[in-house]
């Protein structure tokens, strides 16, 4: 699915929305349930008809020879999954682990992951990934191995499942305890690349390839309170970026009504940080002023010790849209 990322990264230039992905054969694996393999070689994709024959036309060479089928209803018309049905779907592959054996492949390994080396010299040892560097279709890592007088980096290549194991994630898009703050720092990344009008066609196949991958978390449950809000907000954002008009016109609904919720019933330092992470994300789906004038008279009266939230009013400082 190479050719889909190069796609969404042409799309995010356009500023069209971006397709959205879903591999069922990340999460089901044959073995535990005669039905576990069904949809292992499906792709879900979710864009219209439209983006699809414009896809199945399109001159590119990265674009694979398509086949565009319908299914029909009982009553003979063209079946369509709504969204609901679909994160129904997506969540039931996710959360039946019982049933179906999840497996993380290394494809799908990232910066930051935590691994546990298997083979050679270093077996046994836990890791933190450095970098990762794709070439010639195989994986190479750098690692951080925290040893006793210090870290040392070590270089791997051509890895495989037999090599190492991913460690901090239950599956491949599986949900991560630092998911916020996993969020708020590749967000922030791409916004600047955005406001910026980054070129570089890697950078944003790259933006596009992660806004997919985030955005796959929006229906997460998270039971406090105050992380729920900034996680909503967060999500906002992310369907801002890849251009899902309704899903953002929801969201904006939602994070309206929460705002509304918070000025009337507590003044409190947390409800303040709140507001600020709902203001940031309301300009940047709006471009309403209101909401960065609110921004700046909070960065001057509380002075918030955080980066990433002073790294977010710097961007809508600049007032580019994105």
């Amino acid at each position: 699915m190479e050719w889909l990322k190069t796609e969404n990264a042409q799309r995010l230039t356009r500023g069209e929305a971006i397709i959205e992905p879903f591999y069922p054969g990340n999460f089901l694996k044959e073995g535990k349930d005669k039905h576990s393999n069904d949809f292992a070689n499906f792709v879900f994709l979710k864009t219209t008809e439209k983006d699809i024959r414009a896809l199945l036309s399109s001159q590119n060479d990265l674009v694979p020879r398509l086949r565009l089928r319908h299914y029909l209803d009982t009553n003979g018309n063209k079946a369509v999954v709504s969204d609901k049905m679909m994160h129904e779907f997506l969540e039931a592959c996710i959360k039946y682990r019982g049933q179906f054996e999840i497996t993380p492949p290394i494809s799908s390994i990232e910066v930051t992951d935590k691994v546990r080396i298997i083979s050679g010299p270093f077996a046994g040892y836990e890791a933190s990934v450095v970098r990762v560097q794709l070439s010639h279709g195989a994986i190479h890592l750098e690692l951080a191995i925290e040893l006793v007088s210090g870290v040392m980096n070590i270089r791997m290549s051509n890895v495989d499942k037999n090599k190492v194991t991913i460690l901090n994630r239950d599956s491949a898009d599986a949900i991560r305890t630092d998911f916020i703050e996993y969020t708020q720092n590749h967000l922030l990344s791409i916004l600047k690349h955005r406001i910026d009008r980054e070129q570089d066609v890697d950078v944003n196949r790259r933006d596009a390839d992660m806004l997919t991958r985030l955005y796959r978390y929006r229906n997460h449950e998270v039971k406090n309170e105050a992380a729920r809000n900034h996680f909503q907000a967060l999500m906002l954002i992310c369907a801002h970026l890849c251009r899902y008009t309704a899903d953002e016109e929801q969201l904006r609904e939602n994070l309206l009504a929460t705002l509304s919720d918070i000025n009337q019933r507590s003044e409190s330092k947390a409800a303040t940080d709140t507001r600020a992470y709902l203001w940031i994300a309301l300009y940047i789906s709006t471009q309403n002023p209101v909401y960065r004038d609110a921004l700046k008279q909070y960065v001057r009266d509380h002075q918030p010790k955080s980066q990433k939230l002073r790294g977010f009013v710097s961007l809508i400082r600049k007032g580019r849209k994105v």
